[in-house]
């Protein structure tokens, strides 16, 4: 039982958008603006075409399999269309966590039709037909998916985090925030083939940063603190490195903006933070994120769309 809910938790994250008709274009934020081609390096070795395609154009419709229309959004993407680089970079993570996905929700079936059932208890009857619903329906959601996904080969699929990382570059926030937070680790095994991807990622996360930060995107102030913190783990911490006044800094700021029952534990955590700087820096700081505040952030809620337990990677949180 415990796998079909884990299953389904992972089918609304990974295909439920694409289930669900998410044919939609992506709307490009007021800031994107077009940027130059990436080199075909940066796209896993694929060549983008030459041919200049429309910004405005509408996005192939979702019945199209991805590797028919792939080489037309990547060109689309490298052109600075930043609709069709959400979409790309959305359509290779769901394609590439499908076997998975089909693997565990086959062990959920198989787990469901071995339980021993009370039939002479109506409540237990019920849930079991439920449980056998949900794996049935889940089935056809990876039907539809295989649509999609069908006949993609490893070299398409080797450039998830190159098409994650150039809708980060093109201002989509949600792809910014996962790349920043998860870096080349996105995709581990295309890392292994591309240890380039580090360095990538070391020379480009601080123009993320100020472009995240020039937009008022409260997500990549709660990364930001939470990589500053003392003793933080993962590709953004290493890459920024250990420090307790900007982790102070961020926290005040993301505190500031906090609003309703998590205050009091934001309070909590910047005396903790605040014990650990000088009285000038701690100064300062206040007065960095007081202004950043209200030049950038415009009063709004930090904790909106930084509820705990958010997942910077989550594609359901990318449909919004």
């Amino acid at each position: 039982m415990r796998y079909i809910l884990i299953a389904l938790l992972a089918l609304v994250a990974l295909i439920g958008a694409y289930v669900l008709g998410r044919g939609q274009s992506p709307t490009a934020p007021a800031a994107a603006a077009p940027a130059a081609p990436a080199r075909a390096s940066q796209l896993g070795g694929h060549a983008a075409s030459t041919a200049p395609v429309p910004i405005t154009a509408s996005l192939p419709g979702r019945s199209v399999p991805l590797r028919r229309v792939f080489g037309e959004l990547r060109s689309r993407a490298d052109a600075g269309d930043v609709a069709a680089a959400t979409r790309l970079y959305q359509d290779l993570r769901t394609c590439a966590g499908l076997d998975q996905l089909e693997w565990f929700l086959t062990r959920a079936a198989d787990e469901t039709l071995a339980d021993k059932i009370d039939g002479s208890s109506a409540q237990s009857l019920e849930r079991y037909r439920l449980q056998l619903e949900a794996v049935e329906s889940h089935k056809q959601a990876i039907r539809k998916a295989r649509t999609l996904c069908d006949g993609l080969d490893r070299g398409i699929l080797d450039t998830q985090l190159p098409s994650l990382r150039r809708a980060a570059q093109l201002g989509e926030e949600h792809a910014r925030a996962c790349y920043l937070s998860s870096g080349p680790g996105y995709d581990a095994r295309g890392l292994m083939r591309h240890p380039e991807w580090i360095q990538e990622y070391r020379t480009g996360v601080r123009s993320l940063i100020d472009a995240g930060m020039a937009a008022g995107d409260w997500k990549v102030v709660d990364i930001l603190r939470r990589a500053y913190e003392p003793g933080a783990d993962g590709m953004l911490a290493g890459t920024l490195g250990p420090d307790a006044v900007q982790h102070y800094r961020y926290l005040k700021l993301y505190r500031l903006g906090a609003q309703g029952a998590r205050t009091a534990d934001m309070d909590r955590k910047l005396a903790l933070a605040a014990a650990r700087i000088r009285p000038e820096q701690r100064a300062d700081a206040d007065r960095w994120a007081q202004e950043t505040l209200q030049s950038q952030f415009g009063g709004s809620d930090s904790t909106e769309s930084t509820a705990p337990g958010w997942d910077p990677c989550s594609l359901a949180a990318s449909e919004e």
